[in-house]
């Protein structure tokens, strides 16, 4: 196989990594034995993201999927960080191709879990998610930087609150749902980006009621209750953080996401993502002094196997649509 073949194929495998809101932040530049991972600023979410945080970690998890398509085809691969400077750069990180070596079992089942991977919005079936499991969760995540812990009971319930409260406070601000209706996608919609309505828990999927709907004023009284039911029963929630609070933070700990959201598929599980509690600035904090192991909380997960079939993976671009010539 090619150098750029390889390189393309990894493109590829990075473009069917999450991101907030499925903005699908990223752009990607081949430079001979090189790929180029580049944030792509357009796609920001100004309301809700306005240092850029969960942009970087989204790029994050496509970097992921880069070196791990890489490792499955059979090469090392060498990053290179771009150091922060006072502004969020733009050219994230460079893979560079190394020698051939063979894939490890580890290699192989993360590649596999790539497209098999999918965000569960609902609830989880009432079996428990075992330790050792947690365990190999929390040793892929110390090995790309990041620290996760998984909340007591106790802490579970704190966060739910917390849950709740966030979704009232967010969906009572106009500029919120209007930047999040203007991601959410009705069904039929031929868009290739964007969260597919009928994923979330607003009631009606019809195209027309959607306006309607996002400006009711008990949308977020009502989600948030929704949302704090499904933290408090679901089987395992995991807080992601970093010793510091930075863009190379922020994209180490979208490598160590996306990691473990492909190890937990692997593993029959799936998970869903809390981002709104880590979206305002207090409730952050409040989350920081709950679960202190962590440092700076970055990402915290619902985990468990679904009740339901995932019926639909959110739509992806195409790779040639985010690679650069």
């Amino acid at each position: 196989m090619t150098t750029d073949l390889v390189l393309r194929n990894a493109v590829a495998a990075a473009v069917m990594a999450p991101s907030s809101h499925n903005t699908q932040p990223w752009r990607f530049r081949i430079a001979g034995d090189a790929l180029e991972l580049h944030a792509d600023p357009k796609r920001q979410l100004l309301v809700i993201d306005r240092d850029c945080r969960q942009l970087v970690e989204s790029c994050g998890c496509a970097l992921m999927n880069a070196r791990v398509a890489i490792r499955a085809m059979g090469h090392e691969e060498h990053l290179t960080v771009i150091p922060p400077g006072p502004d969020l750069p733009v050219h994230l990180a460079t893979v560079r191709l190394g020698a051939a070596r063979e894939p490890t079992a580890l290699d192989r089942e993360l590649m596999h879990a790539i497209p098999r991977r999918g965000t569960n919005r609902r609830s989880f079936l009432a079996r428990p998610v075992p330790e050792p499991v947690i365990d190999e969760l929390r040793a892929l995540t110390t090995r790309e930087g990041a620290e996760l812990a998984r909340l007591d009971p106790g802490q579970k319930a704190a966060l739910a609150t917390l849950v709740e409260e966030a979704d009232t406070r967010q969906f009572s601000s106009g500029m919120f749902r209007e930047e999040l209706m203007s991601w959410l996608s009705p069904p039929g919609s031929r868009r290739r980006d964007g969260i597919p309505f009928e994923e979330k828990e607003y009631g009606s999927p019809r195209a027309f009621a959607l306006a309607k709907i996002m400006r009711s004023p008990m949308l977020g009284e009502l989600f948030g209750t929704l949302e704090e039911s499904l933290v408090r029963g679901s089987p395992a929630v995991v807080v992601l953080g970093t010793e510091r609070d930075d863009p190379a933070a922020w994209l180490a700990c979208g490598q160590a996401l996306e990691v473990v959201l492909l190890h937990a598929t692997a593993q029959g599980l799936a998970a869903s993502f809390l981002n709104q509690v880590l979206e305002l600035a207090d409730l952050r904090t409040r989350v920081a002094k709950l679960v202190p192991e962590v440092g700076y909380p970055q990402m915290i997960l619902r985990i468990g196997v679904p009740a339901e079939p995932i019926h639909r993976v959110s739509p992806r671009r195409d790779f040639r649509d985010v690679l650069d010539a």
